[in-house]
């Protein structure tokens, strides 16, 4: 197998692609059953966030897609740079 070297990219493309998947992923399991509108004590609005499943399956599917990002494609974080 191939060695993939890492490349960097910043942190906020790399987190908007990751959970955009994760987000679609997500989505595609739960249909009309992924989002809840809920209060929001700041505003006095309302704001939508994951039902508690949706959000448990999401953090799940984020850390999947995340591996195989690094993994397969080599690419990651430049925060990693910083740890």
């Amino acid at each position: 197998m191939k060695v993939v070297s890492k490349r960097y990219i910043e942190n906020h493309k790399f987190m908007e692609f990751v959970s955009e998947i994760a987000t679609q992923l997500t989505e595609l399991n739960f249909h009309d059953e992924t989002f809840v509108e809920v209060q929001d004590g700041l505003s006095d609005g309302t704001c939508i966030v994951f039902t508690e499943d949706a959000q448990e399956f999401y953090n799940e599917r984020y850390d999947e897609v995340e591996t195989m990002v690094n993994k397969i494609m080599g690419v990651y974080s430049d925060n990693e740079l910083n740890e």
